[in-house]
């Protein structure tokens, strides 16, 4: 109980909620910046472990600890002080853009341009359109010496007149052209890297403000832990077989992907074979009420969810100041000189973008901690751009996804004490770390991990199956499996370093051995003959009887001595009208229920063996009997 005391006196769960917390006095806060130590990844999601030094002051501290994924859960918080002589009083959690107004300086700064492009352009083309004027107003005016006409030198000289008005109007309208040209490749790379600057202030991260209080002044170490869902891992393995060597090499592997908006560089990584992601609630049922099929949910805690929406109201060429953002009467705010603005509303909430005469634009916010809307508003019709997700969350593990089932057995509870009054539950929950330190990118791609490498002993036996096939297949088995800690995993099979291709291990089997089937044996021979076949009918012609006699032959042209296990099948009856008997079974295990029979068979080096069995089946029907 002391040590359990201990244990909360230290660590500070934090029950991370919208609502400010307020120090008892204003103090700066102080970034520190953090690292992320070690991630348990589980099937669906991680928790992830970060480590926050900083300094403190003697009194009362305020640490914010920026730059966390925005997608982390919020109420998976929890803040401990590890090193350091001072008392944790509080933590919030709050969203930010970082860097937000350096881009949004640059971003007016762009803007401003642009515009300046936009009137340069609108000037030079209404002097080219002004001059297209005066140009038809010449060549439309035919009739300039009236019905007396022109002298020939009188007519030379006007139509030099014309020539050269009309050459000085082209020559402008080309350079006026050049001029638009120029401005509006100028304009074109000036609203690209506005859009990108747009995108760069529309990444939000999220951030902590960590109050504590020192008894004196010192370096103080936090841990930060908490859960992301963008995160998965599944087992798989590769069996290498070799000829020198007798043992089986098992190494355990895993697909590690993350898409959780922060890299995990140089990390520990630990697998653990729980599941947080399927709840522990059980289900409550609401009420049903007929007859519009309405069902009322029940919620054991009335506490709102909110999300911080952010984004930029512009019009079609810049940003707008003072544009009215709300969300009913309760939540309103309006946008910066950037036309940046955000806004803390309940989830599930409509939010209205309002400016002057403009125009209006609605945005329905859900998700989870933050929501970026972009709004461009217009005389026509206001509409919201939401920026362009990353790639989505989807690759092998998702698509291929394995379930991990918790189990229990009673063998679990035999060495504990059993109280008829308590219910006995056993949950799996293996956690595996990781040898060494790896780092997984943000790009919801699959990264291999080298969890273990096993030398194992192994059986090796061939299996033949002549009726399906006349490949001789070699079969590795390795005895009390279920000591290893394995999972339902694919499996790469190597033979001398030489790829064979995939099995699979199911973990559910009942089998004291796990077997793979490596690969075809070329060295060893097989063939399946028919000796004979025949019909016999009765005189009264009452029922008609037919016979098989097979004949099995293996050669053994490796050399060595080799185990082959031979299978082949004799018909089972499930009618009272067919009458099935096995007459020779040429010396194998016989299965009377399955109708297998079964072979061990020691072949030494160019050794043959022959296998002879019959079966006979009578049917008062016309049977097709193989």
């Amino acid at each position: 109980m002391k040590k359990s005391m201990k244990t909360l006196s230290k660590y500070f769960i934090a029950a991370v909620l919208w609502a400010a917390w307020q120090p008892a006095e204003l103090v700066a806060a102080t970034d520190a910046a953090s690292q992320i130590q070690s991630v348990v990844v589980y099937p669906e999601g991680a928790m992830v472990n970060r480590s926050v030094k900083v300094q403190l002051k003697n009194g009362l501290n305020e640490v914010k600890v920026p730059l966390l994924t925005p997608l982390l859960d919020q109420k998976s918080v929890r803040v401990g002080v590890k090193n350091g002589n001072a008392t944790l009083l509080g933590v919030k959690y709050d969203v930010e853009v970082p860097g937000q107004k350096e881009i949004g300086k640059v971003f007016r700064i762009l803007s401003e341009r642009a515009s300046v492009l936009r009137d340069s352009i609108d000037i030079y083309q209404y002097k080219h359109d002004v001059l297209e004027k005066e140009r038809e107003l010449l060549l439309k005016n035919n009739n300039i010496g009236g019905t007396q006409g022109f002298t020939a030198a009188t007519l030379q000289g006007v139509a030099s007149y014309v020539r050269t008005d009309l050459t000085n109007i082209i020559s402008l309208q080309y350079n006026y052209t050049k001029q638009i040209d120029r401005l509006q490749d100028e304009l074109t790379v000036c609203e690209q890297q506005m859009n990108l600057q747009a995108e760069k202030q529309m990444d939000p991260k999220s951030f902590l403000l960590v109050s504590l209080d020192a008894a004196s002044a010192g370096s103080c170490e936090l841990e930060l832990q908490y859960y992301v869902e963008e995160a998965s891992w599944m087992p798989f393995y590769e069996v290498r077989i070799s000829k020198q060597n007798d043992a089986l090499h098992l190494v355990k592997k895993a697909y590690v992907s993350q898409g959780s908006r922060e890299a995990w560089n140089d990390v520990a990584l630990s697998l653990s074979q729980n599941n947080p992601a399927i709840s522990s609630e059980m289900p409550v049922l609401g009420r049903y009420t007929l007859p519009y099929h309405e069902y009322s949910r029940s919620r054991k805690n009335n506490e709102k969810a909110f999300v911080k929406v952010l984004g930029i109201v512009r019009d079609e060429k810049a940003p707008l100041k003072g544009a009215l953002v709300e969300a009913g009467d309760d939540f309103k705010t309006q946008t910066d000189e950037n036309g940046y603005y955000e806004l803390l509303v309940p989830d599930r909430t409509d939010v209205k973008f309002s400016y002057k005469n403009i125009g209006t634009a609605n945005c329905r916010v859900s998700g989870k901690n933050v929501k970026v809307c972009n709004v461009e508003l217009s005389n026509k019709k206001g509409r919201v751009v939401e920026p362009t997700p990353k790639a989505a969350y989807s690759n092998y593990i998702v698509q291929n996804r394995l379930s991990v089932n918790n189990f229990y057995t009673e063998e679990m509870f035999s060495d504990f004490p059993y109280d008829g009054n308590v219910p006995q539950m056993c949950v799996r929950n293996v956690v595996t770390p990781v040898t060494g330190k790896y780092s997984v990118p943000d790009d919801g791609a699959d990264h291999e991990v080298m969890v273990e490498d096993l030398n194992l002993k192994a059986d090796y036996t061939y299996h033949v199956v002549p009726k399906l096939s006349k490949d001789v297949y070699l079969v590795a088995s390795v005895p009390n499996w279920k000591d290893l800690d394995l999972q339902d995993g694919a499996v790469k099979l190597f033979l001398n370093n030489v790829y064979m291709g995939e099995s699979f291990i199911n973990t559910r089997q009942v089998d004291d051995s796990l077997s793979f089937s490596v690969g075809v044996d070329k060295d060893l021979a097989v063939e399946r003959k028919d000796m004979r076949v025949y019909n016999s009918k009765s005189l009264l012609k009452t029922s008609n009887k037919v016979v098989r006699d097979w004949m099995i032959t293996v050669k053994n042209n490796k050399k060595s001595t080799v185990r082959v296990v031979v299978e082949d099948q004799f018909p089972v009856s499930t009618s009272s009208d067919v009458k099935v008997e096995l007459l020779a079974n040429g010396g194998a295990k016989v299965d009377e229920v399955e109708g297998k029979l079964v072979w061990n068979l020691q072949l030494k080096p160019g050794e043959k063996k022959e296998l002879r069995f019959s079966y006979s089946v009578k049917s008062s029907k016309k049977l097709n009997v193989e």
